[in-house]
């Protein structure tokens, strides 16, 4: 199937997706906020792999993997268009995302990835796996 859009209205709306500040990421922020957990930083730079949020003294890396982008388990739709790219690019997601644990296990950090929807469906046991993790 070819797509529905043309190369204009695509790039348009790909353009449209953001990176930071995602929509799951200022919920964590809000959630992390309203426990009174401090002591993290915003894409920080210092590592590897763009972590959304990070406790550098607890060396705690937080991603949220969109469910579309990082093929969620439990509600990853495939697409009907362009399917070939769409499935190489969510393929190198999962390359890139399974490379990124390993180097930063291999250096000290400790990972948490967090599901889109997990934010969205049980905030308070998002917050509480990060409050563990925290200890």
């Amino acid at each position: 199937m070819t797509d529905v859009l043309t190369k204009k209205q695509r790039s348009y709306n790909m353009s449209q997706i953001r990176s930071k500040n995602t929509e799951p990421e200022l919920t964590l922020r809000k959630l992390l906020s309203k426990n009174k957990i401090s002591g993290y930083r915003l894409h920080y730079k210092k590592i590897l792999g763009k972590p959304d949020i990070v406790f550098p003294r607890k060396k705690l890396a937080i991603f949220i993997d969109g469910c579309f982008w990082h093929k969620c388990p439990s509600c990853f739709i495939r697409p009907k268009s362009r399917i070939g790219f769409w499935n190489k690019k969510i393929k190198d997601n999962l390359i890139r995302d399974k490379e990124v644990n390993k180097s930063l296990k291999k250096n000290g950090w400790k990972i948490l990835r967090v599901w889109e929807h997990e934010l969205r469906e049980k905030p308070n046991k998002v917050c509480q796996k990060i409050i563990k993790q925290l200890q």
